[in-house]
């Protein structure tokens, strides 16, 4: 059995799914960073998993007082950054302005959010960075019309990607991200095409994924194929290197110089607030429901809106850490274990072993993945979005389905 097929078995039985009530507040050794989901959207896009609801103006004031209420239940004051996702939280900006408006005091970091191509124009990312946002993603997907289309991006083709590209990296923010998903069963060409153009425009970071087949999805009855995936990404980071940018964690891609990063999944510790949202302290792990109607239930009897919670021996947190930030680009070992004390044997054993076996490289305390661990890495991300996310978020879904009072419009 290979290294990584080793954890993988691990990983099942050490990451037993629970329907534990997490309904007291998450308990943080140290600041987290702040993820608020906001799940309204103008139109559905084919390939997206996640939490969505159709957009309704009338929704939003009372979503915003919702949020305010969960901060508050949480009672974390201060957050090392916040990051602001959804959905399309860039489609309503008197929505955003509020949510903005109310946060940005609790953080000294970076305050980041995701933007449509259809929601760029110049006079709205100037009102965007005048509300403190300074770290954006904005989501291409593809410069392609055929590419596009294929996705279900209905307010959106090449033309609006262009210009969306071209105003936002001239707008004024200190960290512009490009987002990109390539489907393997494409033209080779149309995915390089693509991360070429990006890099074009001079972004700090682009960030390429691979199409994720997930169950609620259009492509729920494809099949992925991580082996051409891997050879797409490595044919892309060639490209990248060639043009100044270095190949920074899984799938992305930053200028050569840029000591800074643009991520939603890889902070150490986080909470999330809103439909669907996740939290992570070290010792659990906790999903918000997906159900709107069920959110605002839970608030109003002044319970936290937690549908599932997973907990976590020692061991097991220390693999759900160090996977991610071996995602990210790298592990501390330093930063491990001031958070989870001496490790254990079983770890010191895995390390060692992938060390030995040239999957990772360490010098003076960081762990750094060779190319060849790279390919491990997505090997085993691609597991534990099969076999964990995705089973949750479609458990959760089916909830909120079966939950819904209102009619709300959700997938």
């Amino acid at each position: 059995m290979g290294l990584a097929e080793r954890v993988m078995e691990l990983g099942k039985k050490l990451f037993r799914i629970q329907n534990v009530d997490g309904s007291g507040p998450m308990a943080f050794d140290s600041s987290p960073g702040l993820y608020i989901h906001v799940p309204f959207c103008p139109e559905f896009c084919s390939f997206c998993p996640y939490n969505k609801i159709k957009y309704d103006s009338k929704l939003t004031n009372k979503y915003l007082t919702a949020l305010k209420r969960e901060s508050e239940l949480q009672r974390v004051g201060q957050f090392s950054s916040i990051y602001i996702g959804g959905g399309t939280p860039s489609y309503d900006l008197d929505l955003l302005k509020g949510v903005v408006s109310h946060f940005r005091e609790m953080t000294d970091g970076e305050i980041a959010l995701e933007i449509h191509p259809a929601d760029v124009s110049s006079k709205r990312l100037e009102e965007i960075r005048e509300t403190g946002v300074n770290f954006v993603s904005l989501g291409i997907q593809s410069f392609d019309d055929f590419t596009l289309n294929s996705m279900g991006r209905r307010r959106q083709d090449s033309v609006v990607s262009l210009n969306s590209i071209a105003a936002t990296t001239s707008a004024g923010f200190d960290f512009v991200d490009v987002d990109l998903i390539f489907d393997y069963q494409l033209e080779r060409r149309r995915i390089v095409e693509d991360l070429e153009t990006a890099i074009s425009y001079g972004p700090e970071q682009v960030s390429v994924y691979p199409m994720m087949r997930f169950a609620d999805t259009a492509y729920k009855n494809t099949k992925n194929d991580p082996e051409k995936e891997l050879e797409i990404l490595e044919e892309l980071e060639n490209v990248a290197l060639s043009k100044g940018y270095i190949r920074d964690s899984l799938w992305t891609f930053k200028k050569r110089n840029e000591g800074r990063k643009y991520s939603s999944v890889s902070r150490e510790f986080f909470l999330g607030i809103g439909t669907s949202a996740s939290s992570f302290n070290g010792k659990e792990f906790r999903t918000n429901t997906f159900s709107l109607d069920e959110y605002y239930s839970f608030l109003d009897s002044g319970k936290l809106p937690v549908s599932k919670t997973i907990k976590m021996v020692k061991f097991s947190a220390i693999l759900y850490y160090s996977f991610w930030a071996l995602y990210g680009g790298q592990l501390d070992l330093r930063r491990l274990e001031e958070h989870f004390g001496r490790l254990p044997v079983r770890m010191r054993y895995l390390l060692h072993s992938a060390i030995a076996r040239g999957y990772f490289q360490r010098e003076e305390g960081i762990v750094k993945p060779t190319r060849i661990g790279t390919r491990k890495l997505h090997i085993v991300e691609e597991w534990l979005t099969y076999s964990f996310i995705d089973r949750i978020w479609s458990d959760l879904r089916n909830k909120a389905r079966n939950h819904s009072i209102s009619g709300e419009s959700l997938v």
